[in-house]
């Protein structure tokens, strides 16, 4: 992904199996892997390590920046 994702323009480029975090005002609110996203890259969902998907839209403020891939 090589930080190509960078909010708040657009989220098109991020991709799924691409690892991510989601960060509002500096601080990570979610990370995980890209599961999918709308064509538009307005939308994204992101499963956690954990578990559990959440959806994100590019208008609720949040960056989406590259995340280095759990080891």
């Amino acid at each position: 992904m090589a930080n190509r994702v960078k909010s708040p323009t657009r989220w098109d480029e991020v991709e799924i199996g691409d690892t991510v975090e989601l960060r509002r005002n500096g601080a990570r609110i979610h990370a995980g892997l890209v599961d999918a996203r709308t064509a538009d890259g307005d939308v994204v969902w992101v499963i956690a390590p954990a578990g559990g998907r959440r959806l994100f839209h590019i208008s609720d403020g949040y960056d989406l920046v590259e995340s280095p891939a759990p080891q």
